[in-house]
């Protein structure tokens, strides 16, 4: 479970104006749950996620993740994000010379899993994702679809509370997309972690259970997707998505 409250986030600009992106935002996202979240360019999806994420701790607010409160404190965002969060972001952060089987099993390594455990899991996971026969390919060597697999494949090898997404399928087809997306929202409704993922891709907000919309800083409603058909779900949006 990921749970944020009253969250408040602010920048200072170059004219010593300040923007206030986030202003008094709540939500939760329960163990197994996929929800989007979506809103216009500038309504502060990449904000949140980063303050939900714990990249970012300079906020107003509480962030709680498996039912205890985050400290503001580095020591703590890594010792959380290592143990409890997944991370699929733009650029796949891929080790690059690492061996896909190696990028994937490099979470629990760090977790200190026994390595007997760790060839199981990753083989587990490489399955799931068709990556098995990449096993020993390096990530220049692969396609860009292949190479998001991976990174869910890493975002999701832990077993986390939480996975964090930002727009994991931009730029790819439909065919690929579709694929990405399902294999998304079915980790995580398998591992029962708690799924955000900010989107502006149509498909990808119907196949989730729930949408969260933003819109200058605010929640302005959440939709839960078993109240409407799905293919209308551009329809639904208060401005598409």
């Amino acid at each position: 479970m990921i749970e944020f409250q009253r969250i408040q986030k602010n920048y200072h600009l170059v004219d010593h104006r300040i923007h206030d992106v986030l202003k008094g935002v709540d939500g939760l996202i329960n163990q197994g749950e996929v929800v989007a979240l979506c809103g216009p360019s500038g309504s502060g999806k990449s904000s949140l996620l980063n303050i939900c994420s714990l990249l970012d701790n300079n906020y107003k607010g509480r962030v709680i993740i498996d039912g205890e409160a985050v400290t503001k404190t580095p020591e703590f965002a890594i010792d959380v994000r290592r143990e409890k969060i997944g991370l699929i972001y733009p650029g796949f952060s891929l080790v690059t010379a690492y061996t896909v089987f190696e990028n994937i099993e490099f979470p629990l390594i760090l977790n200190h899993i026994a390595e007997d455990r760790r060839r199981i899991r990753v083989l587990e996971m490489m399955a799931k994702l068709g990556l098995k026969k990449y096993e020993n390919h390096r990530p220049d060597q692969l396609s860009d679809e292949v190479r998001r697999r991976v990174v869910v494949a890493r975002a999701f090898i832990n077993r986390p509370v939480a996975v964090i997404a930002d727009e994991p399928v931009a730029d790819l087809n439909s065919r690929e997309a579709l694929f990405l997306i399902d294999l998304i929202t079915k980790l995580g409704q398998e591992l029962r972690s708690a799924v955000l993922i900010a989107t502006c891709n149509t498909e990808l907000a119907a196949s989730c259970d729930r949408i969260i919309h933003l819109q200058d800083g605010h929640v302005v409603e959440h939709v839960p997707l078993a109240s409407i058909q799905r293919r209308k779900v551009a329809e639904a949006l208060p401005w598409g998505i």
